[in-house]
């Protein structure tokens, strides 16, 4: 999410019904004076709190004795307070009295009344939704210490179904529409939204009924009883702490009271099965994915978690969702869109389950990509995860994930969802063991889609060709509503085209390098012919991206071997190497012969990589009565001497008798400075595009910029954590590129930890690796001149507290990775799917949320919380870290600058070169007449790279028309 997605808009305040804590003080005003102030627009119904005796249906009746550890006067008080007083509001301030003052067997029984009211749809509205807002918010830590959660995380999806003060806007304006209204919802009683047999009859009264009423009225009608806005559904600004005397569940000591965390499940699983009120309703759809996020809390009641799977599940693959009424302005698909991001908390929970829930998960998650429109994108972002999370699964259903992604390339407001998955997938084997030919060509086929749409879009000056491709997610599109209001402008819709084009060409390289090296060269062609494309004028064209792209499968389609080393020289090469270096096609070809012995040294140089290779001319004796002629001389049927020039050994490579054209000739650099400074330039390019992140640990209560930086040790966990990002590396002689860290003086640590393929390396900085010197830097300038530069930042969060984007002050933090670890402890029953030798009693889990800054625009991937295993963390986090570092370097560079892979600055390298010596070559035949000048192309124009060529086929080969002589003439360049 954006760091500023705070709401500060009064929109539509008065129409809003006043917050939890605001209608507790009522009541509480009411029963002391025997008036209840009254709100502009905002009636409340106290009539149930007149008789004193009332007490709400189903309510246990808590005048009986109990075994604690308190006194007999707070039980009685208790019971008399819900006797006065028998709203929800009362019980939700009374539970957390009991927490604060550390009355556990009350508090529990409060909870129990507060379950009843929750599940009691007769209950008044304002009490039952109460109940709720307060079971809600109920968390534990690894022990099942309970807690209540001060602010959850839930503004994105409460801003999804308009309950923000801003998201309340575009409800009130798309309510200006008669034909979306309809009747406010019943406040008490059974619900609408379960009301499915007479649902139509009641829309259509509703509407004639409404007619014309202005949307003040209709708002006014149907109040909203709960809205997002920190605190405002708690009866106290601020919770009490974690209580260590009231936990989720037994653990054994008589003086802890346990709480049967079923019951309020059983209340979340009526409520998403039979419907209830709206206002109820759409508070557990809002409120639940953050709770379940708390596996602690849950994960002792896995049969019920399953129901709730199957329960979610049958419901979005069935489309038999509850319709919000209609004066809401919302849609199935938004319940749906609350619906799945439940089922993405799930994941969690999956190693539980047998493999038959995990495909029935991902089926159901290919069901939102095409079944809503608003739901696309976080079902797709569910399957990133199930990639890393249930690779069976995923498995088992990849065709049909391959086949609906490849429907979908015209919605282009999709291509950097579906893109990033396919980044994510191509680095995990274990999802795609029995990927055949045929996905792979689905997979290049989508990859070429989008690029097509691309350059379409350019080719039009802009303005895309596909109607969808500038949509522009509502309000009620998922995470997207916490971005500023207003539209995209040309730029940000152009760096995002950028985005995607470097994504697309990522995957096809990281495609095609996971293919099996037998099957490569299947796919050559066809890559070939969709990398070059006609513009609008007929022009063939291959741009940089498809030539390094094609540079990268021509090195490597018959060879796997990666990066090779250059062999040292053998003694005997000293002082009789010859050493010569062309431009052939797009590489640098450099030849080091030994003229006595034959031993050849070649360094081809690519864009895509540098090949060092060894050739040796084998010979024969020459027989007893052969006589010598030049440097030959009979020795015996040997050699006395076998002079071997470079130039031999690149005709024997490289070229036969068969004309030559000019376009295909090699170019002879000379030996010189000025080529030597050139490839010396080359050669400090990297093979690999290079990234950087800081790897940031906070430690217990810790907040402030300063203390987090002089960390120098980080729990277990942390550790666990960076070593599976990526490999310990010294820095002192480090060869490779070390993203600014000291590699002489230890200045920045001894070590780092960095992590590379074949296209990629990042190097991470590790504030807790580096040394501190408080007393002469006090505020860690070292470190943070690290962290501060960095685009992204992963914040292993273990403080407690929720971290916010602003703690490192710096103009290029763009994105933030937070990690907040929780540790489940299990009963030694419980079944695991782990791997022998695993501790099947405590299990970590992660929270990962990425947080943005507010300049990027709303189409980058959004800051859903997903709830991650310990063994997939760093994998699931490393490829969050690369995507979102490709996007801040295009980002970056948006006001003029571009951004430039290694590949394509090598390509650029070579190009440089051949335009400086392009048409230098002259024949070695000077000294006869007519073959040394200008003129001897006899008037033929001379050719500059990138010319039309047009020639005839002679002697097998291609010659230049009407002038085979310099087709033929091979002294030109060797």
């Amino acid at each position: 999410m954006p760091k500023d997605s705070t709401d500060d808009s009064s929109t539509a305040k008065d129409n809003i019904r006043p917050t939890l804590s605001e209608r507790f003080r009522s009541l509480a005003f009411r029963r002391n004076n025997g008036a209840s102030p009254q709100k502009s627009g905002a009636h409340v119904d106290l009539s149930v709190d007149q008789s004193p005796t009332h007490k709400p249906r189903n309510l246990p009746d808590l005048t009986h004795n109990h075994s604690e550890r308190t006194d007999a006067r707070s039980t009685a008080q208790l019971s008399l307070e819900i006797q006065v007083d028998p709203t929800s509001l009362r019980l939700g301030e009374r539970f957390l009295d009991c927490l604060e003052t550390d009355r556990p067997r009350v508090a529990k029984q409060v909870y129990e009344s507060l379950v009843s009211s929750a599940a009691d749809p007769e209950v008044l509205l304002e009490n039952r939704l109460s109940s709720v807002c307060l079971l809600a918010r109920l968390r534990c830590d690894s022990d099942g210490a309970i807690q209540v959660a001060a602010m959850p995380d839930t503004q994105g999806l409460a801003a999804l179904l308009a309950r923000t003060e801003r998201s309340i806007k575009p409800l009130q304006l798309s309510n200006r529409h008669p034909s979306t209204e309809e009747a406010p919802p019943s406040r008490s009683g059974r619900s609408v939204v379960a009301d499915k047999s007479n649902r139509s009859h009641s829309r259509s009264r509703t509407r004639s009924a409404i007619g014309e009423q202005s949307v003040e009225e209709s708002i006014e009608q149907a109040p909203l009883l709960w809205m997002y806005n920190d605190h405002q559904d708690s009866p106290r600004d601020s919770p009490p702490p974690t209580s260590f005397s009231l936990t989720a569940y037994a653990t054994g000591d008589p003086s802890v009271a346990a709480i049967d965390v079923s019951t309020w499940l059983d209340v979340i699983l009526d409520v998403l099965d039979k419907g209830s009120d709206w206002e109820v309703y759409s508070y557990v759809l809002v409120h639940l994915p953050s709770q379940l996020a708390n596996i602690s809390l849950f994960v002792r009641h896995l049969a019920k978690m399953e129901k709730l799977h199957d329960l979610v599940t049958s419901q979005l693959q069935k489309n038999k969702i509850f319709e919000p009424p209609a004066s809401t302005g919302l849609k199935k698909g938004d319940v749906a869109l609350c619906l799945y991001h439940t089922l993405t908390v799930l994941i969690g929970y999956c190693e539980w389950w047998p493999l038959q829930k995990m495909t029935d998960m991902v089926h159901t998650f290919l069901v939102g990509i095409s079944m809503w429109d608003r739901t696309a994108r976080c079902c797709i972002h569910a399957l990133t995860l199930c990639c890393h999370e249930i690779p069976k699964a995923v498995d088992r259903c990849l065709r049909l994930i391959l086949t609906k992604m490849s429907q979908i390339i015209s919605q282009s407001h999709l291509a950097i969802d579906v893109l990033e998955f396919l980044n994510h997938l191509a680095r995990l084997p274990a999802a795609y063991p029995s990927v055949g030919e045929e996905l792979q060509r689905t997979i290049f086929g989508i990859c070429v889609g989008y690029l097509r749409n691309i350059r379409d879009t350019r080719d039009n000056g802009g303005e895309s060709t596909h109607p969808r491709s500038s949509h522009r997610l509502s309000r009620v599109s998922g995470d997207s509503n916490l971005q500023p209001p207003s539209g995209r402008s040309t730029d940000t819709e152009k760096d995002l085209h950028e985005y995607v084009y470097t994504l697309a060409y990522n995957i096809i390289t990281h495609w095609f390098l996971a293919i099996s090296i037998e099957d490569r060269s299947k796919h050559v062609g066809w890559m070939a012919k969709n990398l070059a494309w006609k513009d609008r004028s007929g022009n063939e064209i291959v741009e940089e991206e498809s030539q390094v792209t094609l540079d990268m499968m021509h090195r490597t389609a018959y060879l796997d071997l990666g990066e090779t080393l250059r062999p040292p020289m053998d003694a005997d090469d000293e002082g009789h190497m010859i050493k010569k270096t062309w431009l052939l096609g797009m590489s640098i070809v450099t030849i080091e012969t030994n003229q006595t012995n034959g031993t050849t040294y070649i360094t081809k140089r690519q864009a895509s990589g540098t090949t060092f290779s060894v050739y040796r001319q084998a010979y024969q004796p020459l027989p007893s009565h052969h006589v010598g002629a030049g440097d030959q001389v009979n020795g015996g049927g040997k050699n006395s001497t076998a002079r071997i020039f470079p130039s031999h050994v690149l005709l024997q490579l490289a070229s036969t008798i068969s004309p030559m054209p000019i376009p295909l000739q090699p170019i002879v650099l000379p030996e010189n400075a000025l080529t030597q400074r050139a490839i010396s330039t080359f050669d400090r390019i990297d093979t690999v595009d290079g990234h950087k992140a800081g790897v940031i640990y906070v430690d217990s209560g810790q907040q402030e910029e300063q203390e987090i930086l002089a960390n120098t040790t980080a729990s277990e966990r942390f550790g666990t954590f960076l070593a599976g990002l990526g490999t310990e590396v010294q820095l002192q002689g480090a060869t490779f590129n070390t993203q600014g860290l000291d590699r002489t003086t230890d200045m920045d640590g001894t070590h780092t930890f960095a992590w590379r393929d074949r296209v990629t390396e990042i190097v991470y900085h590790v504030p807790t690796l580096m040394p501190n010197d408080l007393a002469v830097d006090p505020r860690c300038t070292n470190k943070k001149r690290h962290i501060g530069n960095d685009f992204v930042n992963i914040i292993f969060n273990e403080s407690g507290l929720p971290f916010r984007f602003g703690t490192f002050a710096s103009a290029y933090n763009f994105v933030n990775i937070i990690i907040t670890p929780e540790t489940v402890r299990l009963p030694a029953s419980t079944p695991s799917s782990h791997v022998e030798g695993v501790d099947a009693v405590t299990r970590d889990f992660f929270r990962v949320q990425v947080l943005w800054d507010s300049s990027f625009p709303e189409s980058f991937p959004p800051a859903t919380p997903k709830i991650v295993t310990a063994s997939t963390l760093p994998g699931y986090v490393r490829q969050l870290v690369l995507n979102a570092s490709v996007f801040c370097l295009l980002w970056s560079n948006r006001g003029g600058g571009e951004y430039v892979s290694s590949w394509r600055s090598r390509l650029r390298e070579i190009r440089r070169l051949r335009e400086r010596y392009m048409n230098t070559a002259t024949s070695a035949n000077e000294g006869y007449p007519g073959m040394g000048t200008a003129e001897d192309r006899g008037g033929a124009r001379s050719y500059e790279d990138g010319d039309d060529w047009k020639g005839t086929f002679t002697m097998g080969g291609m010659a230049e028309e009407d002038h085979v002589l310099m087709s033929l003439d091979f002294t030109r360049w060797t």
